[in-house]
């Protein structure tokens, strides 16, 4: 399959597409998003996160100005030719270490990919998360740009890996990457390992998330690897909780587990969290204790391992979730100490997984991070 193409002719700056795009821009295939799915991605997007994928806060922020600056298009990709190029955007760093990167810096990082020579008709999200699920809105509102529906994972993950959809094994394939902070630019070319190394480097460094754009690939590699449909999956999620926004938490958890699938595995309190910034991450562990039972979460970013007195319960992919005493979700980088929470668990199974998620070497830095075997509890998931 192709995995990258070019087309179309550049008149004046302004690219023409070949006629049947705009055909398919002005078909019911184009949703043109609103307000209310905002609302709804944002807590969807949260729940989706499995304790990453960014802050509820600032996905609804980004999304109310993204529809401030244009319309925002989403393109289901099953509609649209699939050779459709799309990059992939997203925010990329430890979640507690926010710092200064501002929305026109992820309007720079698409700017900056472009200008390096790289062609792209459309943008792609890296994942779900309260904040992620909206990767692109205030890129392709400023700059006249359509999100399709065909995220690189359906849930949020934390390394650029994870996300990339299987591109480090598709041989000759030369990752690019651009990524932007306040008082940072830089534009790197190599292996899809390598590239994201250097972008979390730039993550570390400055202590903040970075704006980060990559990777152009056609939307057929996209149906293919990553999750068709998981935004549209998550704004969906997030109206059918937020119907029963205003009942008894038990509820709203419930309306979310019964759309997902998943189960409460505790009601609980949070009797310790360790948290430490490491190599542009948010490593740590959180105990929840129910009666006499002790749960152990451990997070790199997202929750990867769930275990009760050293047995495993639940593994990333798994979707582990942490929702407050109010029934809304909790991120790992927002729980603390004293918290009363419920503990749920969602199959890898019934969520859309990217094929990053699919492959054993993957997992290795996360391994090591939190020096617990992972790869051991996904047979029968991994790709050879």
């Amino acid at each position: 399959m192709n995995i990258r193409k070019k087309k179309g002719v550049w008149v004046w700056g302004i690219k023409l597409l070949p006629p049947f795009y705009y055909f398919f821009l002005c078909c019911e295939m184009s949703r043109k998003m609103t307000r209310d799915d905002v609302e709804a991605l944002a807590l969807g997007g949260a729940i989706l996160g499995g304790g990453g994928g960014g802050w509820y806060e600032d996905g609804k922020r980004d999304g109310f100005l993204a529809l401030e600056l244009g319309d925002v298009e989403l393109l289901d990709p099953n509609q649209i030719d699939e050779e459709f190029t799309v990059i992939t955007t997203a925010a990329l760093g430890a979640p507690t270490q926010k710092g200064e990167t501002k929305p026109r810096h992820f309007i720079r990082s698409v700017e900056l990919l472009r200008g390096a020579g790289f062609d792209f008709d459309g943008i792609i999200a890296a994942e779900n998360g309260g904040h992620n699920s909206f990767g692109g809105w205030v890129q392709g509102a400023a700059l006249g740009l359509p999100i399709v529906d065909a995220p690189c994972d359906g849930r949020a993950h934390p390394t650029a890996m994870m996300g990339g959809m299987g591109l480090h094994r598709e041989e000759g394939y030369v990752s690019v990457k651009a990524v932007v902070a306040e008082g940072i630019e830089v534009i790197a070319l190599g292996t899809m390992e390598n590239t994201s190394n250097i972008a979390r480097m730039v993550a570390r460094d400055v202590k903040a998330l970075v704006a980060l754009a990559r990777d152009p690939i056609t939307v057929g590699y996209a149906l293919e690897h990553g999750a068709p449909g998981a935004i549209s999956k998550a704004i969906d999620l997030g109206k059918k909780v937020l119907k029963v926004r205003d009942k008894d938490p038990n509820d709203i958890v419930k309306a979310a587990l019964d759309y997902l699938g998943g189960e409460i595995v505790a009601k609980g309190r949070v009797i310790e969290k360790m948290l430490e910034a490491k190599g542009g991450f948010d490593v740590g562990v959180v105990k929840i204790r129910e009666g006499t039972n002790v749960y152990e979460v451990s997070y790199m970013n997202e929750y990867m391992t769930l275990e009760r007195e050293n047995e495993r319960i639940a593994t990333f992919p798994d979707l582990v979730c942490t929702f407050g005493a109010d029934g809304l979700p909790l991120t790992s980088a927002s729980i603390k100490e004293g918290d009363k929470v419920f503990l749920t668990k969602t199959p890898k199974e019934l969520i859309p997984i990217g094929d990053g998620n699919r492959y054993a070497e993957i997992y290795d830095p996360v391994e090591k991070a939190l020096g617990k075997p992972m790869v051991k509890y996904l047979n029968g998931f991994l790709k050879g």
